[in-house]
């Protein structure tokens, strides 16, 4: 059976954007974009928030020469499940919406698929899935910025639930990958 994990970059202070929902303070050197690679060469699909996912299905199709070769492969051929309420359907290929009952369709698509699947998300779409109870790690890119406002990472409702370090990775940028599984696990 395949895993879910929330692959999120963060700022110190805890921000999925800025106040003007800009993202442009991810880092992109180089060791990142392998690690990004590799991430998605060993995935089976991705699960994306609504809104992460209408901009990605607005660049990956026309991607060029600045994204890696890899993963505008990937991005093509992988299955991408979009968690929405509003969202019916896609143009972007292979994207499926997965309907009334995320929680059921996630984990269907866990047993059938044996390979993690990656939940690339916003703030509210990641406090949906910690909130269905579907997260089975998470995995922080954690930022050297402070940002002072923004969208919160987590912004409940969802149960508390204790976690515990299994991994990390300091990249040349000083960003720190902290990875969490629930403590119960």
């Amino acid at each position: 059976m395949g895993r879910l994990f929330l692959h999120i970059n963060v700022s110190l202070d805890g921000y999925v954007n800025d106040a003007a929902g800009a993202i442009d303070w991810h880092f992109a050197d180089e060791e990142f974009q392998r690690y990004i690679d590799d991430l998605l060469t060993d995935i089976g699909g991705m699960v994306f928030g609504r809104v992460a996912f209408e901009e990605l299905a607005g660049y990956w199709p026309h991607a060029g020469a600045e994204a890696s070769p890899t993963q505008v492969r990937r991005m093509h051929e992988l299955p991408k499940h979009v968690l929405s309420r509003s969202l019916r359907s896609s143009d972007w290929h292979n994207s499926h919406v997965l309907g009334d009952d995320p929680a059921e369709a996630i984990t269907r698509l866990k047993q059938q698929s044996g390979q993690d699947l990656a939940l690339f998300a916003g703030g509210r779409a990641a406090s949906a899935a910690a909130g269905l109870g579907v997260v089975d790690e998470y995995r922080l890119v954690v930022n050297p910025v402070l940002l002072g406002g923004g969208t919160r990472l987590f912004d409940g409702p969802y149960a508390r639930t204790e976690l515990r370090l299994t991994r990390t990775r300091q990249f040349e940028s000083g960003a720190l990958l902290l990875v969490y599984e629930p403590a119960a696990a």
